[in-house]
């Protein structure tokens, strides 16, 4: 476990000068769209994964790890842990957002907090689709899986905004919260824990037959 601390530590190093041009460049576009912008807390946990990943490919990172006393095991354990820094990440963004959105007298939406755990959770969909299909590919159709989940990022915060105006029952949700029994909410939660746990297993069966 306290390996995986120090290869998730290790991405943030090589993410530093990433995460200084994005932040700004989220706090920009989230302020633009500040009808809306909950719903981008997304864009930054997901373009850390994606450039992370990226970096792995082009610097050769996981071949001269697996010399190393780690097991493969442990990069792609790594990976999936890193999910939850890279969410708090999405979250602070957003939260520094949303106090300057505040502090400069515009309004967000009422159901405001509601959209950011939407934004979140479907983080983690989009990383345990990702991963697994970076594994398969690997540097050969890196640039075309990255184009295509960075597309994703960009429009679906859209796409989800019109989704909520025209499904009354999604808007229903988010204006008076859960109520009534948790039991769906449990098996949910999880069919998303199970979901993980296959895109790990799937993952981690690619990456040990590898030939780096």
């Amino acid at each position: 476990m306290y390996k995986s601390f120090f290869l998730i530590q290790k991405d943030f190093i090589l993410l530093r000068k990433f995460l200084m041009l994005l932040i700004p460049f989220f706090i920009f576009i989230a302020y633009s769209n500040y009808h809306s912008f909950s719903l981008f807390t997304v864009m930054p946990p997901m373009l850390l994964l994606i450039s992370s990943c990226s970096m792995d490919t082009q610097q050769m990172t996981q071949r001269f790890l697996v010399n190393l006393p780690v097991r493969r095991q442990e990069l792609v354990r790594a990976k999936y842990f890193s999910i939850l820094p890279y969410a708090l990440v999405g979250l602070a963004a957003t939260s520094f957002t949303y106090l300057l959105i505040i502090v400069t007298g515009k309004a967000v939406t009422p159901h405001f907090w509601q959209e950011v755990g939407i934004a979140l959770s479907i983080f983690p969909l989009l990383a345990m689709l990702y991963l697994p299909i970076h594994y398969w590919l690997g540097a050969k159709g890196a640039q075309v899986v990255n184009l295509v989940f960075m597309m994703i990022v960009m429009f679906g915060p859209n796409v989800f905004s019109f989704l909520i105006q025209w499904i009354p029952d999604v808007n229903r949700w988010l204006s008076f919260g859960v109520k009534g029994t948790l039991i769906p909410f449990i098996i949910l939660g999880l069919a998303y824990v199970f979901l993980l746990s296959c895109s790990y297993i799937i993952s981690l069966r690619i990456f040990v037959r590898k030939d780096l």
